[in-house]
C-alpha cells in the first residue's frame, strides 16, 4: 500500500488517479444501466408475445366451442341410438386451448388467477344432455341451447377483456 502512495505522490498523478477511478465507476454504471434496460426490454417483448399467444389460444377456444355447438345438429355425430358423440378433435382443441391459457396465465401473469373450470365444455348443459341421449322438452332444450351460446359469448367477452387489460398494462 505504501508503494501506491509513492507512485501517486505528485498532485498531477493524484488527479489522474481520481480521473481513472471516476471513469471506471461511470463505465461500470453505464454497463449496469444498459444491462438493466436490455433486460427490461426483453421482458416486455416476451410478455407481449405471450399476450399474443394468449389471444390466439382464447380465439381457438371460442371457435372450438362454436363448432361443437354447430355439430349438435349434424347427424354424423349421432350414434345409432341418438347419443351425441362430440367431435374428438373439437373436444381436444377446447382442452388444449384451456391448458395453454392456464399455462400462460400461471407462468407469466399469476395475478390473473385464471380458473379453467369456468370454461370447461361440461358447463354447457346441452352437451351433457345430448351425450346422455336425453331429449329435453322443446322449451327446456331451447333454453339449454341458448345458455350454451351465452356461455360462449360470455367466455369470449371475458377472455377479450383479460387480453385487453394485459395489452394495456404491458403493451406500452
Amino acid at each position: 500500500m505504501h508503494w501506491l502512495f509513492e507512485i501517486f505522490e505528485s498532485k498531477s498523478d493524484q488527479a489522474r488517479l481520481v480521473a481513472i477511478l471516476v471513469s471506471a465507476v461511470v463505465a461500470i454504471l453505464v454497463v449496469l444501466l444498459n444491462q438493466w434496460f436490455v433486460a427490461k426490454r426483453a421482458r416486455k417483448e416476451l410478455l407481449i408475445s405471450k399476450i399474443e399467444e394468449l389471444y390466439v389460444a382464447s380465439s381457438e377456444y371460442v371457435s372450438a366451442c362454436r363448432n361443437i355447438l354447430y355439430s349438435l345438429k349434424k347427424e354424423e355425430y349421432r350414434s345409432e341410438h341418438g347419443y351425441f358423440n362430440p367431435p374428438r378433435n373439437l373436444v381436444d382443441e377446447i382442452g388444449d386451448s384451456l391448458s395453454k391459457i392456464e399455462m400462460i396465465c400461471g407462468l407469466y401473469f399469476p395475478e390473473i388467477n385464471f380458473d379453467p373450470d369456468k370454461y370447461k365444455i361440461w358447463n354447457m348443459e346441452i352437451i351433457k344432455a345430448a351425450e346422455k341421449g336425453t331429449v329435453p322438452p322443446e322449451e327446456e332444450g331451447y333454453m339449454m341451447h341458448e345458455d350454451a351460446w351465452r356461455h360462449v359469448r360470455n367466455s369470449r367477452a371475458t377472455l377479450d377483456i383479460l387480453c385487453g387489460d394485459l395489452m394495456r398494462e404491458y403493451g406500452r
